[in-house]
């Protein structure tokens, strides 16, 4: 049986990778999707922790699991996909797998952002279909501290630094519209691991909720099927 671990992003909760945690569930895979550190409460307890507490949180959950398993397979969603790529270099020979879903290498700047909520404003005035994104993106904006963006800089730069030891098998799936991670950044990743066996997929009208978004069936299943093939010895 499959051991998986999956892993949410910054500011986010486990609801992120939740189609995928079913899915892998329905294939009789063991799933587990923690709660990172400081994130799913109050902006205060965001405030407390630093990017080590993230990794430190995620690597406590993956020991435990690795106590009762001989391997597990991490699977990571934005910032947990760095996280994911952290830890699959520091157990090579426990990691049976690692999946990275929209992974932040180079990330959209404050910028771009806040253009991107005017234009999602304005585009939501003349059509009225948009206004989920553009609640999503104003609560981004204002749950999020200073302190917490610099720390989550600080885990891109070190985790950037830690690819070229990741020899792991590799899954990269991104999507093309993604409106917070440049899509280069998948390349960026599949060009810097050691893995022999690694395969990238672009989805070209996914965003960065790449779970939940217009092609989150081909997402889920291509995991699935990454997954069971290693289970299976390929």
């Amino acid at each position: 049986m499959a051991v998986c671990l999956l892993i949410h992003g910054f500011t986010g909760t486990p609801y992120e990778v939740e189609p995928l945690v079913k899915r892998l569930e329905s294939e009789g895979c063991e799933v587990v999707a923690p709660l990172l550190p400081g994130h799913g409460g109050e902006r205060h307890e965001m405030m407390r922790v630093t990017w080590r507490h993230w990794i430190q949180g995620v690597e406590e959950v993956l020991t435990g699991l690795l106590h009762h398993h001989e391997q597990v397979h991490l699977v990571g969603f934005s910032m947990g996909g760095l996280i994911a790529a952290f830890l699959a270099a520091k157990y090579p020979g426990r990691i049976k797998s690692l999946t990275m879903l929209s992974a932040p290498i180079y990330t959209i700047n404050p910028k771009q952002l806040f253009k991107t909520i005017a234009e999602a404003i304005q585009q939501s005035m003349r059509t009225g279909n948009r206004q989920e994104d553009v609640s999503r993106y104003l609560m981004k904006v204002r749950a999020t501290p200073l302190r917490s963006l610099a720390h989550f800089k600080r885990l891109v730069q070190m985790v950037k630094m830690q690819l070229g030891a990741v020899e792991v098998p590799l899954l990269i799936l991104q999507g093309e519209q993604d409106d917070l991670v440049e899509a280069r950044s998948a390349t960026y990743i599949y060009e810097s691991v050691r893995s022999e066996q690694k395969q990238i997929h672009f989805f070209p009208e996914s965003r960065h909720m790449i779970c939940h978004d217009c092609e989150a069936d081909q997402v889920c299943r291509l995991v699935a099927d990454f997954i069971l093939e290693r289970e299976d010895g390929v």
